[in-house]
């Protein structure tokens, strides 16, 4: 039998996707008998399961990721001859009118986005670029993005206290054990407007880089791109802690991870952390899984852009050699392309390469000093800040020993990490802010600001000053061990590639 209404809603949800795709999709479409189906005929449902697969598989579709979703559902509905494709397709036409109404980026959009995001730089340099006077751009002001500071300085590796330890800027806690990350301790800081390319010399005198700081780079801050941007990853950062579970529950703030993990010490996995906490429909999972592929993917294509090729190249040789997947979720399969809602458009870049495959969100996370052995080596670890605010210290100025504040009383409104009164002295947080990046043996504090990437090294080790009312929004990519060791024993069979990914706690997977 032939369903009329189906072939109507069939036809007008073509005739509104061909507002999105381009002229290889619309020349498919527009050949005769393309849109017929009859459900109860076998032959004509496996014709248009063979058009919807084509369609899928025209490269101006490849990177539309929710739309790749409904279409995999409508042909499995088809193949069944489901009648349920009908509220199905109902639905996919209302993305569509949506993203319509919205407006499509045009090719030129795009090329305007990724030139006023700073996404692409046509030149980017090795270390031996910089030490040989060659950034950039040598006529811009020394210590910044374009032209940064370069300083030779060498780890200490005895320097340090026990691992576990609370770092700080100050010694705001009179009766704590924290370690103060000071110049007058001997560490170098460096200012939230400084970009700056730590490096050393192995015995060979062969350069390498040991940290990397750079700012501004979406541009400017305050500019409309710049400032447009940042409250974007913010937006997408704040639905990712929101819904998705904290894989650091003992720290101050809260860390989601993305992509792939190797589950709980007693049941090694290697798949796709299931996250979400929250009880969301499928649709909206895949929507915010959507933001979140391209909230990583656009943080390592800054990182493409700005970072020391040496570094960039060598986590891209690696990826390659081991066959590591890109990142994805469970409600976004692998792939290539990332789509991104931006000031009224739709962006869609359906072959940009994704991001690798571990990625993390902070909101207002503080980390005590650590270690996170990593499968590549060197300096690999990359975050973006996107967001930072401070809150001035409380009036009071008791210096008398007292309880930190409680997770619970943290989440019920009162800032990350915050202290109670009668054990701080509020007159000695720094001026600025905690919440800072030290790279403890290399004896340099990174202050945060929007706006700045930074790279480390992951396997020395680290950690974040106290916050002080500080409160930043962080994207980082990094290539944690045991990941890969999940992954190597899941090509051999040795461990399962389950459901069960994700359900760990992340505090007692790493090696602090």
């Amino acid at each position: 039998m032939t369903n009329n209404r189906l072939i109507i809603l069939v036809l007008l949800f073509w005739a509104q996707i061909s507002l999105v795709f381009t002229c290889a999709v619309l020349g498919f479409l527009s050949q005769p008998g393309v849109l017929d189906l009859d459900v109860g005929n076998d032959e004509a449902v496996q014709l248009f399961l063979e058009k919807l697969n084509r369609i899928r598989n025209i490269p101006e579709a490849n990177g539309h990721l929710a739309l790749q979703r409904h279409l995999r559902i409508a042909m499995t509905l088809a193949k069944n001859k489901n009648l349920a494709i009908l509220p199905e397709l109902e639905s996919l036409n209302e993305r569509i009118n949506r993203q319509a109404r919205e407006g499509i980026a045009s090719h030129q959009d795009k090329r305007s986005l990724v030139y006023k995001l700073h996404l692409a730089n046509k030149e980017p340099k090795t270390i031996a670029d910089f030490l040989a006077g060659c950034p950039i751009d040598p006529t811009a002001p020394i210590g910044t993005l374009l032209n940064p500071r370069i300083i030779e300085r060498k780890r200490d590796l005895s320097f340090g206290p026990p691992i576990r330890t609370v770092l700080a800027d100050t010694a705001s806690r009179p009766f704590a054990n924290d370690f103060v990350c000071d110049e007058a301790a001997g560490f170098y800081i460096v200012t939230d407007e400084e970009s700056v390319i730590f490096f050393d010399k192995d015995d060979a005198s062969v350069v390498f880089a040991e940290l990397i700081v750079l700012r501004d780079v979406f541009g400017e801050q305050g500019t409309p791109e710049s400032t447009a941007i940042c409250e974007w990853f913010q937006d997408v950062i704040d639905t990712a802690v929101n819904e998705r579970r904290d894989v650091r529950p003992k720290s101050d703030g809260t860390m989601v991870q993305l992509g792939y993990n190797a589950g709980p010490r007693d049941l090694r996995v290697f798949q796709l952390a299931k996250s979400y906490t929250k009880n969301l429909d499928e649709e909206t999972k895949a929507d915010h899984d959507t933001e979140v592929i391209a909230a990583v993917t656009i943080t390592w294509a800054v990182a493409k852009a700005w970072l020391p090729l040496d570094i960039t190249n060598k986590i891209e040789d690696t990826l390659e050699e081991n066959g590591l997947p890109r990142i994805a979720t469970r409600n976004i399969v692998a792939g290539v392309g990332y789509q991104i809602q931006f000031r009224g458009l739709a962006y869609n870049f359906p072959t940009f390469e994704r991001a690798p495959p571990e990625a993390y969100f902070t909101y207002g996370y503080s980390a005590s000093y650590h270690k996170d052995p990593c499968y590549v080596s060197g300096v690999c670890g990359i975050s973006l800040n996107v967001g930072r605010t401070v809150n001035p210290p409380p009036s009071s100025t008791l210096a008398t020993p007292g309880l930190r504040q409680t997770r619970s009383q943290t989440r019920a409104g009162s800032a990350p990490g915050q202290i109670d009164s009668t054990s701080e002295d509020f007159s000695k947080w720094p001026a600025n802010g905690g919440g800072n990046f030290v790279d403890m043996t290399l004896k340099v504090v990174v202050h945060q600001a929007a706006g700045t990437l930074f790279a480390f090294n992951p396997a020395m080790g680290h950690g974040t000053t106290r916050l002080c009312g500080a409160t930043n929004n962080l994207a980082a990519i990094t290539f944690s061990s045991h990941i890969y060791k999940a992954f190597q024993l899941a090509q051999t069979g040795s461990i399962e590639a389950g459901d069960k990914a994700g359900d760990g706690n992340f505090d007692e997977l790493n090696v602090d």
